[in-house]
């Protein structure tokens, strides 16, 4: 473990005060729950993911959306992919920067392009059309469902991009 030279009084309930700098280098926003681990005389905080709890159940999506459907996507959480179908690429584990994709998860908006577009994402620039479905439990927006194809999206893609999201949302929040 590294040092921050950071150090908090506890208050009278217990409670210790992550500061803001700290919070925004490791990605942890309002209301995110944290993992408290004990080992010896140490206090460990580990965010967790409830997308990434369900990562089986997301790859079998993944893989039966791009054998059917023949669609490329990506399902992440709040900071990483953690399931995709895609033909050449291995994205998993991968931050889900750049900051638009973040928005989308914040203002928990869907994004379908209407033209071809040129995109960067995880590291790579891509080519086609692009539909972005935010995850929305009855608490926050924890993740996307992001399809990548090379022709304009049709009704029942979109659709089916909403079902995905909604499958991974009855797990997740019972």
């Amino acid at each position: 473990m590294k040092s921050t030279g950071v150090v908090r009084r506890i208050d009278e309930l217990g409670r210790i005060v992550i500061p803001k700098e700290i919070r925004r280098n490791l990605g942890i926003r309002d209301g995110e729950s944290l993992e408290i681990l004990v080992a010896e005389n140490c206090i460990q905080l580990k965010k967790i993911s409830k997308v990434l709890e369900f990562s089986d159940l997301a790859t079998r999506l993944c893989d039966n959306t791009k054998n059917t459907m023949y669609l490329n996507i990506i399902i992440t959480d709040r900071d990483r992919v953690i399931a995709e179908g895609l033909h050449d690429e291995n994205t998993v584990g991968e931050s889900i920067l750049p900051e638009v994709l973040i928005q989308y998860i914040q203002n928990r908006e869907t994004y379908l392009s209407k033209d071809l577009e040129t995109k960067k994402y995880f590291g790579q620039e891509i080519e086609g059309y692009f539909l972005v479905q935010p995850i929305i439990t009855s608490i926050d927006c924890i993740g996307l469902v992001i399809f990548h194809k090379k022709k304009s999206f049709t009704v029942e893609e979109v659709n089916f991009a909403k079902f995905l999201a909604n499958i991974l949302i009855n797990k997740i929040d019972i």
